[in-house]
């Protein structure tokens, strides 16, 4: 057998650098290429490379870690040599036998002379004690008391004063002090109930009293800042999960994942990517491999959904250490990103996280840095609306524009918390962001990835994941705009319900790689519920999707409890556990995580001003104009709205319903024929909630009107949910829809018009209970 280093691949196996020569040692770390010859056959052979722990000439570093400690933190490199001296003198039969004959030794040399000094030691104290004449005890009016009074400024409060304890430590009834945990403490959440093992091997804890009882409420009062938060925190959250259908197991599935974020976050207060590997970390992973700024904004944000702020929270500290981190990893210009190829991922992400920071804690400090973080998103955006994988005025972007909707959309969520939270958008940017949405979005439903290709990916390509993506940036940029292709985009989505054996189906190629992910998942989940405002019979379709796929492969064991397994294949492979789990989190968090945030009617205000610039005394008063009215304007239970606009006419028509009850009918009946789709579709909700049975002809009408095919749905749903029974046959009909989702619901209509009889897609079975049950 003969070494020979020799050179099987262009890059280095340590540092991913180009080899320079072949056979060589890598240039940059001196990590040698050794292997072995045998029968003719190349075998690969581990080379004595340096230890990860040794720190290199900076010249001879990675270009991602140089410059950079890579050292562990001292607490952890003496765990490691404690562990290492354990295993030595443990599991070494030899050194155990060197110990105890030295110790043998030592006793055998002293032996003979230990008597001798125990004897000369008692001598000598018999000694003192016979030499040592009494003394008279002084009596106690003999006693001087020196004055111990100090000085003004040499005064002992009380609570500098340390008492000996009585019982010391070692003792059976000691008591140790409580100690201040750095961390913040795990979510209290019950212990599981048993179950048969065959049925349920494994099942989560139990969330106890009341929706979110598995994790301690984080204070009594709402968040700070604005309405778009106030369902993350006390009664109100408590409702939101009632009403947009969560439950104990959902929170109970959130507390968990929280508590494994918790658990894996940095000391710093990041996330490391490659922690978030199974087993062997990918070849291409070394130091943070780029994409720790993102992951570690990623992470921050189900922290923020569930209620927690950098000073509330049972899990405060967490937040408060990935928020500093992340502010410190802010640059002069504003931008929050390492200058590498996810720079604009990076920083769209870190200024949302920032805003709900800001907006949940109310902290100036936080508050000037997403203030800038918004500003670079302002100047960076390019002149077709949106961002690409680099900022053009820091010099890294390429010389041709292309505007990415993927990174865009992190984008769009990023301006709308800013302007909830009292951070001024431009509002060119705004529009031109709309524009750009609107350019690139078919009327299918459809969304382009890109206005420009990149490498060997087509800048036209598309696929449901991009479907939510679209969606969730039309309905928080502009609803009533893109209403059409909003529902369109719905349909498509009804379509492809999340299931995950479609998660691991093998990419094709990167033009068309399998597109169904957590990334899609996430987007789905929040445009649905945004634009069906966590309600209606498309959301409850998804919603029972989502849940059923997340609830049922979640760790319940394991280092990895709380997590869930990255195993898309297409972005997956690239982040890790991390990511697959915040993102699961966000769709287990949407019940409460936004307040309905593209209604015109939901813009409030801060609850923390903004410090506002001194202004010199003695002003003149300025007379300031009242506010105008719109013209078309109603006031209703003291809210002003302008019916020209549709988000008013929907909550006008859910006012009036709630004050007047069957009396708000006729106006109902008009507003179905209303131009807009969600006032329609408002109109009929509230039909359904009356039971008015007199709007049964009306509405039944609309199932086969062409302009209503967006919201069949929510017809159909409406016809079950008023109760009368004569429309059964209308509903057995679509039993047989090649959609599926309205063969979904139309049996969900059917059960409610049999008082929860379930036939399924059985047309003579449900006709004939029909027939004997008018």
């Amino acid at each position: 057998m003969i070494a020979a280093p020799i050179a099987t691949s262009d890059k280095c196996h340590r540092c991913g650098s180009k080899l320079a020569y072949e056979g060589r040692p890598c240039h940059l770390c001196l990590s040698p290429a050794g292997f072995e010859l045998s029968d003719g056959r190349v075998e690969k052979v581990e080379g004595v490379e340096r230890a990860s722990t040794v720190r290199l000439p900076k010249f001879a570093q990675p270009k991602l870690i140089r410059g950079k400690n890579i050292r562990k933190p001292r607490g952890q490199r003496a765990i490691e040599v404690a562990k290492t001296i354990g295993r030595w003198t443990w599991n070494s039969i030899g050194i155990a036998v060197v110990v105890h004959a030295l110790a043998l030794v030592i006793a055998l040399f002293f032996g003979e002379h230990v008597r001798d000094v125990v004897d000369y030691v008692q001598r000598v104290d018999v000694r003192e004690e016979i030499a040592a004449a009494p003394v008279a005890a002084a009596q106690p009016d003999e006693i001087e008391v020196p004055d111990f009074e100090p000085l003004d400024d040499e005064m002992i409060m009380p609570d500098q004063v340390i008492e000996d304890p009585d019982i010391l430590a070692g003792d059976p009834e000691y008591e140790a002090p409580p100690e201040h945990d750095v961390y913040a403490p795990l979510p209290q959440v019950a212990p599981p109930n048993p179950a048969p093992p065959s049925h349920n091997p494994f099942r989560r804890p139990d969330a106890g009293k009341g929706l979110g009882g598995g994790q301690p409420s984080s204070t009594t009062n709402p968040p700070a800042g604005s309405g778009l938060f106030r369902n993350r925190n006390g009664e109100s959250k408590a409702a939101a999960i009632q009403s947009h259908g969560g439950g104990s197991d959902t929170e109970n599935a959130v507390n968990l994942g929280l508590a494994y974020l918790a658990r894996t976050q940095d000391h710093n207060g990041s996330w490391d990517p490659n922690d978030g590997y199974r087993g062997r970390r990918p070849n291409w992973a070394t130091s943070d491999n780029g994409y720790r700024g993102a992951l570690t904004a990623l992470c921050t944000l189900p922290f923020l959904a569930a209620g927690n702020s950098p000073d509330s929270g049972p899990y405060k500290k967490n937040v408060e250490r990935a928020i500093n981190w992340l502010m410190s990893q802010q640059t002069s210009d504003g931008c929050v990103a390492y200058k590498n190829a996810t720079q604009m991922y990076t920083h769209t992400v870190a200024t949302l996280a920032l805003c709900e920071a800001y907006g949940m804690s109310g902290d100036e400090e936080i508050g000037n840095s997403a203030e800038r973080a918004v500003r670079f998103l302002e100047r960076t955006q390019g002149n077709g609306g949106g961002w690409d994988y680099n900022g053009y005025i820091t010099g890294t972007g390429s010389g041709i524009e292309r505007n990415d909707l993927s990174i865009s959309g992190w984008g769009a969520l990023a301006f709308k918390s800013a302007k909830a939270v009292g951070i001024k958008v431009n509002e060119k940017n705004w529009k031109s962001l709309s524009d750009l949405y609107d350019r690139h979005s078919l009327t299918n439903g459809e969304t382009y990835y890109a206005d420009r290709a990149t490498g060997s990916i087509s800048g036209t390509r598309k696929g449901i994941g991009m479907v939510g993506v679209g969606l969730t940036s039309r309905t928080v940029l502009d609803s009533e705009r893109f209403e059409k292709r909003n529902y369109a985009a719905e349909r498509l989505l009804l379509k492809k319900l999340p299931s995950w054996k479609d998660l691991k189906e093998p990419n094709e190629s990167s033009e068309n790689p399998n597109f169904n992910s957590f990334y899609g998942w996430y987007y789905g989940t929040l445009g649905v519920f945004l634009l069906n405002e966590g309600r209606g019979p498309a959301w409850e379709q998804w919603n029972d999707a989502i849940k059923k796929e997340l609830l049922a492969n979640q760790d319940l064991k394991g280092s990895r409890k709380g997590a869930w397994e990255a195993v898309d294949t297409w972005i997956g492979p690239l982040m890790g556990d991390f990511y697959s789990t915040a993102l699961s989190v966000l769709c287990l968090e949407v019940y409460y995580r936004y307040n309905t945030v593209h209604r015109p009617d939901s813009e409030t205000r801060p609850v923390t001003e903004r410090r506002a610039r001194p202004q010199p005394r003695n002003l003149p008063e300025v007379e300031r104009d009242e506010p105008e009215h719109p013209v078309n304007g109603v006031v209703i239970d003291g809210v002003e709205l302008d019916l020209d606009k549709a988000g008013h006419r929907s909550k006008y028509l859910r006012l009036l319903s709630r004050r007047d009850g069957l009396n708000s009918l006729p106006t109902l009946i008009k507003h179905l024929s209303d131009e807009s789709t969600s006032v329609r579709s408002t109109a009929l909700m509230e039909i359904g909630k009356l039971k008015a049975t007199d709007a049964v002809s009306k509405v039944k009408a609309m199932l086969d009107d062409p302009d209503d095919q967006a919201i069949k749905l929510t017809v159909i749903d409406t016809l079950g949910t008023i109760g009368e029974r004569s429309v059964y046959p209308s509903l057995v009909r679509l039993l047989s829809d090649p959609e599926n989702s309205v063969q979904v619901a139309a049996q969900s209509a059917l059960r409610k018009l049999a008082n929860g009889k379930d036939f399924g897609i059985n047309k003579r079975a449900w006709e004939d209970w029909f027939s004997r049950n008018p």
